[in-house]
């Protein structure tokens, strides 16, 4: 795996298969944090995660952290072959042009043990 941070390019890059695929963000503007409502913040503030477990049941869990800035990405793009790690569905839909993108600059976490509910 690799990563690259600079001032406004963020790229994450992973080797599956002998391939390597990358995810890249070119950002613009100063980072804040997401409007009540907006769609940057229902994703980046997930206090409860969820867990499929291998008899189908199914685990909560609660997980803190900081609120996060965030910045919206004037171009962002997936380069690579998904399909081995993903599925053939999610490596159609990562190759197309996403329909909104921004960075989140994350934090410390803390992960809670999960507690049975199915």
């Amino acid at each position: 795996m690799f990563h690259r941070i600079d001032s406004r390019k963020t790229e994450y890059g992973w080797r599956c298969d002998r391939h390597w695929n990358s995810i890249a963000v070119e950002t613009e503007g100063n980072g804040t944090f997401p409007g009540n409502g907006s769609a940057e913040q229902f994703i980046t503030e997930h206090y409860w995660g969820y867990s499929r477990q291998t008899d189908l049941g199914c685990l909560e869990y609660e997980v803190q952290h900081e609120p996060w800035r965030v910045w919206t990405a004037r171009q962002a793009r997936f380069q690579g072959d998904a399909t081995p790690l993903y599925g053939p569905e999610l490596a159609r839909v990562l190759t197309a042009a996403p329909d909104s993108a921004f960075l989140a600059d994350g934090s410390a976490l803390t992960v809670f043990r999960g507690r049975r509910i199915c």
